[in-house]
């Protein structure tokens, strides 16, 4: 079985959930990011960049689960 690949809900990117370094809880989900201005950006305002994230890739979950 592969890697579940998730996203930074800031800045798009995507890699295997173990690659990342930086995360943070938010309503139930664990969000993972590529570095910790990612992280900080998302912590200010999480709903802001997790509707963006659902306009750009719509029908895709960002941290499925694995």
């Amino acid at each position: 079985m592969g890697d579940v690949i998730v996203y930074d809900v800031v800045c798009g990117m995507k890699t295997a959930k173990g690659n990342w370094t930086s995360s943070t809880e938010y309503g139930g989900k664990t969000y993972y990011f590529c570095c910790d201005g990612c992280k900080g950006a998302f912590e200010k305002s999480p709903e802001y960049h997790l509707s963006n994230f659902a306009e750009d890739y719509p029908g895709v979950d960002p941290t499925p689960e694995g």
